[in-house]
């Protein structure tokens, strides 16, 4: 077999050595190596060459965690949907952290996936980069945004917001506040809560915010919200939850307190989630369906993946639920 030309040789096999040895490279070599490598996005094969097709059948899906049955209906849908046509599907869990979102992608895109499935529409810099270089169907689930990377399916988080606001006011309630996850989506929903109400000429409302975490640690959370709020503001009389987790928390404390739910506190969830209606009052809250969104994802990838054209942006929307929480009956 010829020899390939000796400048070839030398400008590949250093740059090989940086990524895979470099034990073997002078400290400079690396540095120019890794350099070029965060500029243009590129990351290895580890199929490496081993692949007569371009195609591996492999969907890399990410969610920020399977804790909450809003992404675990979703993602049950989204995999569900993509094994019928004989698609596998590799998951990684973020915990809500874009920089843990982008490390997985690098090492998955080593994989060579046929298409990705990001949970979001927030992601660093070099995750964008690297889909771009990748030039693979990309869907954004859960969050909307009408400038998708390619193809997103979700709703408006701030619209949520809104709606929690307004709903909580034609309620009758003067002072609502927010109880919530300090991660982006929460933020969100609090700024059109925030909004809606200098719209309304109220109060501005009182946040009580703490770190997220996984569920396990936020047991006891509900309890500790609502101490919070009752100290700081004590008139506050109705709260918007960023989760039904937290809400029921929440509903389990009031009862302890002896604070009468609906009459002097409203309580609203978000997420609908099994058990809002077996809490006592049944919990009001807002639905978005997971399910919808994780069956639509995968209907949008695959017909990506065929070459079809598809909307790529799909406002999915939510519901409220109104249940004794809020407008109940002794109201």
């Amino acid at each position: 077999m010829q020899e390939p030309p000796q400048n070839v040789r030398l400008e590949r096999l250093p740059a090989s050595r940086a990524l895979h040895r470099p034990e073997l490279v002078a400290e400079e070599a690396r540095a120019r190596v890794a350099q070029a490598v965060e500029q243009t996005g590129y990351v290895t094969n580890s199929l490496a060459g081993g692949l007569t097709s371009r195609q591996t059948r492999l969907i890399a899906a990410i969610v920020p965690s399977v804790g909450h049955s809003l992404f675990s209906d979703m993602l049950d849908a989204l995999v569900s949907s993509l094994a019928a046509e004989r698609y596998e599907t590799t998951l990684g869990i973020s915990r809500y952290g874009p920089e843990r979102e982008e490390a997985w992608l690098a090492a998955m895109l080593s994989r060579r996936p046929d298409g990705v499935v990001l949970t979001g529409t927030e992601h660093t810099s070099r995750t964008r980069r690297l889909l771009l270089n990748a030039d693979i169907p990309v869907v954004e689930l859960w969050d909307y945004t009408p400038h998708p990377m390619d193809v997103v399916i979700g709703f408006s988080q701030e619209d949520v917001g809104r709606a929690a606001f307004r709903h909580l006011s034609a309620c009758g309630y003067q002072r609502p506040a927010l109880l919530r996850a300090d991660d982006s989506r929460a933020s969100r929903r609090a700024l059109g809560f925030l909004r809606a109400a200098a719209e309304a000429g109220c109060p501005k409302p009182e946040e009580i915010v703490f770190p997220e975490s996984n569920p396990q640690a936020g047991r006891g959370r509900g309890r500790e919200a609502l101490q919070a709020l009752l100290t700081r503001a004590p008139e506050a009389d109705a709260v918007f939850c960023s989760s039904d987790a937290l809400a029921q928390g929440v509903l389990a404390h009031a009862h302890f307190l002896g604070l009468m739910v609906p009459a002097r506190l409203g309580v609203l969830g978000f997420g609908d989630q099994a058990l809002a209606v077996d809490t006592v009052p049944a919990l009001s809250t807002l639905r978005v369906d997971g399910t919808r969104i994780g069956r639509l994802g995968a209907e949008a990838l695959l017909a990506r993946l065929r070459g079809e054209t598809v909307p790529a942006a799909q406002d999915v929307g939510f519901e409220i639920v109104v249940r004794d929480s809020t407008c109940g009956a002794s109201r």
